[in-house]
């Protein structure tokens, strides 16, 4: 009795899945894709013919001024090399010692050695901060000025 109940559940369940109705969906799925690609393909094709049928040579009197020199002053030839020189004196003061206030004595040192020495020496303390004005209660009469009562 077992195996003829174990056989009727196989059965039903192998009949859960609709084969044809998943097969004709990926038909139509393959079909869709191949249809919307050349669809796709044919638009493009559309738009580029449509594009090169829209460009006209220029007039001469607008080309002629296109390939006049401009006139001075004229961009920097080389526009980068002024932020590599900033660059590399930035580099230059933040790797080096040096003086910032000679008769004031104070100096500069490179990154490393001050990240060095705070984590030897810690952060300095830091001053208290003042008091801060307590919140008004909703429904509370002001405050007098000069804090008499």
């Amino acid at each position: 009795m077992q195996t003829t109940e174990r056989r009727e559940d196989a059965v039903a369940r192998s009949r859960d899945i609709n084969a044809r109705g998943v097969l004709l969906f990926a038909l139509w799925l393959g079909v869709s894709a191949i249809a919307i690609s050349a669809a796709m393909f044919g638009l493009f094709r559309w738009l580029e013919s449509r594009e090169r049928s829209s460009e006209r040579p220029l007039p001469p009197a607008i080309a002629a001024s296109l390939r006049r020199t401009p006139p001075e002053p004229r961009l920097e030839a080389y526009p980068l090399r002024p932020r590599q020189r900033l660059r590399a004196d930035e580099e230059a003061v933040l790797t080096s010692y040096g003086w910032v206030d000679k008769t004031g004595g104070v100096v500069r040192i490179p990154i490393d050695r001050a990240m060095e020495l705070l984590i030897e020496r810690g952060l300095p303390p830091s001053k208290p901060m003042a008091a801060a004005a307590p919140m008004p209660v909703p429904g509370a009469p002001p405050p007098i000025a000069g804090g008499a009562r």
